[in-house]
């Protein structure tokens, strides 16, 4: 599982860094369109992509097809559409990538009781925490009126209140939802709650560089250590 589930973590990864900043936007929306082939092909036993193969081997099929499919179309729409007029849809953008993400999680799994809202819910959390975390690199990944610029205007405690109510629009890691989520989403929860406390207690000092690393590199570390 631990394997499969870093194949999927590196799949995840290669779509986010098409759309997260392309230098031409034509070529990346020609990369997703051969991955939305190429996950018809996976689902089918023909994959060509190494990785894809790989994802294939270790067990995905037709039933993770839909959301692997959701990802890349929402991968599409950022390239297309790269602001966000505000929190509402910053909020969309965070349930439909990583939120997805932790979904396709329970689609892999034969049997599984996991709450498919649960997952979305903190796969859209873990989301919002990354892209405050890199807001730096990538600011138009956030609300229109969280631009650089706005932010150095701001005082450290408005900078603050202004975030969290943005992260608090999000279900974060209660321990009521654990149950109802898979291992490494809550792992990677976890992880997104501390990087969340962590920023806080820095005043959300996020506009020149992130702060620490991102908690998929945390996660990678403690799997090679163990």
């Amino acid at each position: 599982m631990r394997q499969r589930n870093a194949l999927l973590l590196a799949w995840y990864d290669l779509i986010e860094r098409i759309a997260e900043q392309p230098q031409d936007p034509g070529a990346a929306r020609l990369k997703l369109d051969w991955w939305r082939q190429e996950v018809a092909n996976l689902a089918r036993g023909k994959a060509s992509h190494p990785l894809a193969v790989k994802l294939h081997e270790a067990g995905l099929n037709n039933r993770a097809e839909t959301q692997l499919k959701a990802i890349v179309d929402h991968a599409d729409e950022e390239i297309r559409s790269p602001s966000l007029r505000d929190d509402l849809a910053f909020a969309a953008a965070c349930r439909n990538s990583l939120g997805n993400f932790f979904v396709l999680l329970t689609r892999v799994e034969r049997e599984s009781d996991y709450n498919a809202g649960s997952c979305l819910g903190m796969g859209a959390y873990c989301a919002a925490v990354e892209r405050v975390r890199r807001l730096a690199r990538c600011p138009q990944r956030m609300p229109e009126d969280m631009g650089v610029e706005a932010l150095r205007r701001m005082t450290p405690d408005q900078r603050v209140s202004r975030f969290e109510v943005l992260l608090g629009r999000f279900e974060t890691t209660a321990s009521s939802r654990l149950e109802q989520v898979p291992d490494l989403a809550r792992r990677l929860g976890a992880l997104a709650g501390a990087m969340h406390v962590k920023m806080r207690d820095r005043d959300y000092a996020v506009i020149d560089t992130p702060i620490d690393r991102a908690p998929i590199a945390q996660l990678w570390t403690a799997w090679r250590c163990r």
